[in-house]
């Protein structure tokens, strides 16, 4: 199952949240058993080389369901450090979780990441809550 994830912050230029997306990025790739990529999409006629789309990050599922679950401690650890971040996680039928938080309290985090869990077990991914 591959999935888009896709970072908001009001506060943020956006090179900065490119930065945050790529920190993001390699989390994702050493923590979890899922292959994080940036998306590029062909220049235009007349550019050169590939558009990159800020904020963005393509999820693929490589293993087990747990691999999923390991992925929600570590967006957990980013909604921590940037309480003012906003995700949208979008799977590939259009179904879409997104969590906005404004200073998100600890059980409030826990409460939007579980609603990601759920997304994720409506894809029949059913090892999912094992690790989480």
């Amino acid at each position: 199952m591959d999935a888009k994830l896709i970072l908001h912050h009001s506060e943020m230029s956006d090179e900065d949240i490119q930065k945050l997306t790529i920190e993001l990025k390699n989390s994702v790739n050493r923590e979890t058993d899922l292959t994080a990529q940036l998306p590029e999409e062909a220049g235009g006629l007349g550019t050169k080389g590939d558009v990159v789309t800020i904020g963005q990050i393509i999820l693929a599922a490589v293993g087990s369901g747990g691999a999923l679950a390991a992925l929600l401690p570590v967006l957990r650890l980013y909604f921590e450090r940037k309480p003012t971040l906003r995700m949208e996680i979008e799977l590939g039928d259009g179904r879409r979780a997104i969590i906005e938080s404004e200073h998100l309290q600890p059980a409030q985090i826990q409460q939007a990441t579980e609603a990601v869990r759920q997304l994720f077990e409506q894809t029949g991914d059913k090892d999912n809550g094992e690790n989480g």
